[in-house]
């Protein structure tokens, strides 16, 4: 055994007793759910399970999106916080005040709720807000040009806006897991990056590589990292223990997509590689690009949560289109050292056509019964840890076509 293997071992029973001991010591200070109290609450939300949003630990921003013509007023509201945490409410004088779970807080007129969470041992705080916002109406057509973009608050890695009707306002990618494997990375080394004047008519483009995630994430069996967009949720926090789990793709969607039409260049890592990081002669890394529609509310009324395990193949999917790939016998993916996608080292529009195995039902269309999901990815097979370091998608002037 090497000096670096002994020094890995080494350090991880040291970080799981430092672990174990913040944990005894309470320092944690976090919103793990919220939760608006109301006698009808279909009067102003598409679902009764709107009314509850998990935070996750990532997020200090909580957003509740209501009916366009609800009429917004106070609203009792109840949060759940990490145990032995305390939680004040932050008047505009900077007055902090106990919250009593249950309490009416007024939202009208786009009003933000500022919450202070102090730890038990009153070492850590942290801070929050909570919103309630009335929906904007679209017209289900979209156009993005990854041109708006800017360095998350840390300076670490890039974010992009996206359509209001996303879930956020903001596309998703894998950088925030990226910065825990590799921290000393700088911006333009992250596996989602800009590339100013790089697009095909010269505007700025977003460039998604499968990157090597050093030493750390070969230690907990994460190799390589692929360079994706996509609407929805990744919970950092539950990233190295479920990372399939933690990416939850999709927001509730009014209308019905018919295809996306998208520019893309590509350009093919050298070595194909097995979660193991085990070379796979003959066999090349292809990107991924999809759009899918689900049905997001089962016949009980639970939500349906569309993740990493099945976002091609859960099947409350009703519409899905592609990028062309080779497929097995039983549908699942194959590795091909021939592959059909198309998409070459040179600037091409492509048109990804939705095919449906049934129609959206228009009333459940109209109460945001329906989510969808758009997804790009430097590696098909990236989500299992597998494909090539070093393999680039270029992506720009995206269109999404609604019927």
């Amino acid at each position: 055994m090497n000096k670096s293997s002994l020094a890995i071992l080494l350090a991880v029973p040291a970080l799981l007793v430092s672990c174990i001991a913040a944990e005894q010591e309470n320092t944690e200070c976090d919103i793990e759910a919220v939760s608006l109290h109301l006698d009808t609450p279909l009067d102003f939300f598409y679902h009764e399970y709107d009314t509850l949003r998990s935070v996750i630990s990532s997020e200090d921003n909580v957003q509740f999106s209501v009916r366009s013509y609800a009429e917004v007023g106070s609203i009792p509201t109840t949060i759940r916080i990490t145990p032995g945490a305390t939680a004040y409410l932050l008047t505009e004088s900077g007055e902090q005040v106990p919250f009593q779970n249950g309490s009416a807080i007024d939202y009208s007129e786009g009003k933000v709720c500022r919450f202070l969470v102090t730890s038990e041992d009153k070492a850590w705080s942290r801070q929050y807000t909570v919103s309630v916002v009335n929906d904007k109406p679209s017209d289900g057509n979209l156009t993005i040009d990854f041109e708006s973009y800017r360095l998350e608050p840390d300076g670490k890695y890039y974010i992009w806006d996206a359509p209001d009707v996303f879930t956020d306002g903001l596309w998703k990618n894998g950088n925030p897991g990226f910065k825990i494997s590799k921290s000393s990375a700088k911006p333009l080394e992250y596996p989602s990056t800009p590339v100013a004047q790089g697009g095909p008519d010269g505007s700025d483009c977003v460039k998604l590589e499968t990157c090597d995630t050093g030493p750390f994430g070969r230690m907990v069996n994460m190799r390589l990292a692929s360079g994706s967009m996509f609407n929805g949720i990744f919970d950092v926090g539950n990233a190295l223990t479920d990372a399939l789990k933690a990416t939850q793709f999709g927001s509730p969607f009014i209308h019905k997509p018919v295809m996306l039409r998208l520019w893309l260049r590509y350009e093919a890592g050298p070595t194909y590689q097995n979660p193991s990081g085990t070379p796979v002669p003959g066999i090349v890394d292809e990107p991924d690009v999809y759009c899918v529609l689900f049905r997001n509310e089962d016949p009980n009324g639970n939500k349906v949560q569309v993740d990493g395990n099945d976002v091609l193949t859960n099947p409350y999917i009703i519409g899905l289109g592609r990028l062309p790939h080779h497929y097995n016998d039983d549908g699942s993916d194959q590795a091909s050292d021939s592959p059909i996608h198309g998409v070459t080292g040179e600037w091409k529009e492509f048109t990804i056509h939705v095919h449906y195995t049934s129609e959206p039902d228009p009333d459940i269309l109209r109460e945001k019964g329906y989510s969808i999901i758009i997804g790009l990815a430097s590696s098909w097979g990236g989500a299992y840890f597998k494909g090539a370091i070093g393999s680039k998608l270029y992506v720009d002037n995206l269109q999404l076509i609604c019927e």
